[in-house]
């Protein structure tokens, strides 16, 4: 069979010595063949979206910019099956529609996939749609909130042909081979779609039992210099060591998502992928997005030996659970060059901590709180204001509470019901889901409780703000301890309470 290097026509000019009868009978299909294969390479087949955000408390308080990880993943896996495919951050790179429609039709893509969360699913849907008005191409959407709320995407956006539940990265690959091939949908596990008239839900696709067997995900197709955390000079990009959960906290979606079995890459696998990304990448620092980073303590342990052995010299963070967690591993991780834990205290009430299944006591928090200080080891606390059975008193405890434990930053989000957890099921069957999907953004009180309105709720989410950073010696040692990181992100928080109140 003959093959060109370059172009059909450096492959004319190797054709000039072959006889005419032979050229027309065994050439010209080979050369037909070619030159359809080298049109393709010159085309995009598949473009994957992370839309626009203007909503990301991380992105607002702490100029946090993260990769899209699933997406990135869902890459990774094409490209080793060799299909061309690009990926469009626009929430790092500030792409607005009207770009994003100019982009879509340069690149005349054959599958357009975007990934949605809850408070994004608007932006989502208009990304599908610019995507089908720019082009010919199939539209996909995946994530978690495509995965739980399917059935109403489909029944009421045209424009959305398939909906990708749970995790995407061989049913998109599936999805991609079947359409290309002409084949039957029914056989694509892990798909939704519309097909006469009527929703069709497919089976569900297994989970990924072997993570280790996952390329790393495709961050050479991401913009990395946009990834930041605190400001410009501290370059980051994210990593996962694990998926699934086996805790019952009921405002949480991630066991629905991945499982209650935690599924864990080994300690190897990912300081493999930490080497990578050090002598591959700017970066100064890795955040681990695992739903609690320290859930087992033995993988911890061996994971902080592997990494001190290879001595790699890169800053990162994580999750931790105050139960899964001590001195020794704070000490330990802190000596493999973790420098930030973020902890989800959620409340300073222990009434309400047991009322969503949370698992943990105020007197742990307060522990490893203490331990983290002694350690030497940045904190976030995490805390919801707006829980079942909150009222002004408990959030004004909270308020304290956290002030007392002596966190180095605090987030006060709104209490959100996200479709998935049993929060959302519980607000539903009694009827006070409020709200459109875009206001579930952690800002925007969406449910009352008992005795507070939405919009005390939301007062006391500013109130919480102001109390815990606007405190003159918290300030001091905080600027002399963090410097100028400090003073932005107080700056911002700040900034956008006080729009929050207008």
């Amino acid at each position: 069979m003959f093959r060109f290097d370059a172009s059909p026509i450096s492959f004319l000019n190797r054709s000039l010595n072959i006889r005419y009868e032979i050229y027309l009978l065994v050439v010209w299909p080979e050369f037909i063949i070619d030159c359809v294969r080298y049109i393709l390479l010159m085309t995009t087949e598949v473009l994957l979206i992370n839309p626009p955000d203007f909503k990301s408390k991380y992105k607002k308080y702490f100029n946090i910019r993260a990769p899209p990880l699933g997406i990135a993943y869902i890459a990774s896996v094409l490209d080793e099956n060799d299909i061309d495919v690009v990926l469009m951050d626009c929430a790092a790179e500030d792409i607005g529609y009207d770009e994003m429609a100019r982009k879509v039709g340069e690149l005349d893509p054959f599958l357009v996939g975007v990934t949605s969360t809850t408070p994004l699913i608007p932006e989502a849907l208009r990304s599908i749609q610019v995507a089908k008005e720019a082009s010919n191409a199939y539209t996909v959407l995946g994530g978690p909130h495509p995965t739980f709320m399917h059935e109403d995407i489909l029944n009421q956006n045209e424009s959305v042909d398939f909906v990708v539940k749970g995790e995407g990265e061989y049913t998109v690959l599936d999805l991609y081979q079947t359409l290309r091939e002409e084949g039957d949908l029914s056989n694509v596990e892990g798909i939704v779609f519309r097909s006469e008239g009527r929703v069709v839900e497919n089976e569900d696709r297994a989970l990924i039992e072997d993570l280790d067997s996952l390329p790393y995900p495709a961050r050479h197709l991401l913009p990395t210099d946009k990834y930041v955390v605190f400001d410009d000079r501290m370059s980051i990009t994210t990593m996962v060591c694990s998926r699934g959960c086996p805790m019952q906290c009921s405002f949480c979606a991630s066991s629905a998502l991945h499982g209650k079995a935690i599924r864990k890459r080994s300690p190897t696998d990912v300081v493999d992928e930490m080497e990578h990304v050090k002598e591959t990448l700017d970066v100064s620092t890795i955040a681990f997005m695992d739903d609690t980073f320290t859930l087992l303590p033995d993988w911890v342990r061996e994971f902080c030996r592997e990494l001190k052995d290879r001595d790699i010299d890169i800053g990162w963070g994580c999750t931790a659970r105050v139960d899964k967690i001590d001195r020794d591993m704070i000490e330990l991780m802190r000596d493999a060059g973790c420098h930030t834990i973020f902890i989800g205290v959620e409340s300073g009430n222990q009434e309400i901590l047991d009322r969503v299944k949370k698992g943990t006591q105020t007197s742990q928090v307060k522990k490893i709180f203490e331990t983290a200080n002694d350690v030497g080891m940045r904190t976030v606390a995490s805390l919801a204001i707006g829980l079942p059975g909150e009222t002004r008193e408990t959030v004004n405890r909270s308020i304290q509470f956290v002030k007392d434990i002596k966190a180095n930053y605090a987030l006060f989000s709104i209490a959100t019901p996200y479709p998935g957890t049993e929060f959302y099921n519980n607000m539903k069957d009694i009827g006070k889901i409020k709200g459109e999907w875009g206001d579930y953004d952690l800002f925007s009180p969406v449910v009352e409780t008992t005795t507070l309105t939405l919009e005390e709720i939301h007062s006391l989410q500013k109130q919480a703000f102001k109390e815990f950073y606007l405190r003159p010696t918290y300030i001091m040692k905080n600027l002399v301890k963090e410097g100028v990181p400090f003073f932005k992100v107080m700056s911002a928080i700040l900034k956008q309470s006080m729009k929050q109140s207008n």
